[in-house]
């Protein structure tokens, strides 16, 4: 795992993974920067990693048997419990805005436990104080994880422009 950014207090950085176990890694030490309550954003295109992340998140939150980590793209959202409940959000089939009402969204998003919300760019407000993890495809196993720390404070929502 190679890192460009700065130690402590950073607000972006980028990194690099080499395979499928350093993208969890990763995850792993991102659950260490996440408020509880929290929300992590992630954003990246069809295998890119992003549940692989999430398993690597709710290690590091606690999740006993990670194994219990699977995209919800069906489901759109599964709960795991660690140190605090894991709400793990995926937004890939989602329709219309009445559909990310319908599964509750509002009632735990940023309120309680952490929230990992996957293609999350289908919200349709931001949430300024989450952190948001791009993943790009860089061949391979290879993948850029540009992430951007959000600063102190609770988690905002933001109506989009569109």
């Amino acid at each position: 795992m190679k890192s460009s950014g700065t130690k402590r207090r950073r607000r972006n950085e980028t990194l690099i993974s080499e395979s499928s176990e350093e993208t969890e890694r990763i995850g792993l030490n991102l659950a260490r920067e996440v408020p509880v309550p929290g929300v992590v954003l992630l954003r990246g295109e069809l295998g890119t990693g992003k549940t692989t992340l999430t398993r690597g998140i709710a290690r590091g939150l606690g999740l006993i048997d990670p194994t219990l980590v699977n995209s919800p793209s069906f489901t759109l959202v599964n709960i795991y419990q660690g140190n605090c409940a894991i709400y793990h959000v995926d937004l890939y089939r989602l329709q219309s805005e009445r559909d990310l009402y319908s599964i509750g969204l509002d009632d735990f998003l940023g309120k309680e436990g952490v929230t990992v919300v996957e293609w999350s760019e289908k919200l349709p407000y931001s949430l300024g104080q989450a952190m948001e993890v791009g993943i790009v495809d860089g061949g391979g196993d290879r993948r850029a994880l540009h992430i951007r720390y959000p600063p102190s404070g609770r988690v905002n929502r933001q109506k989009k422009d569109l």
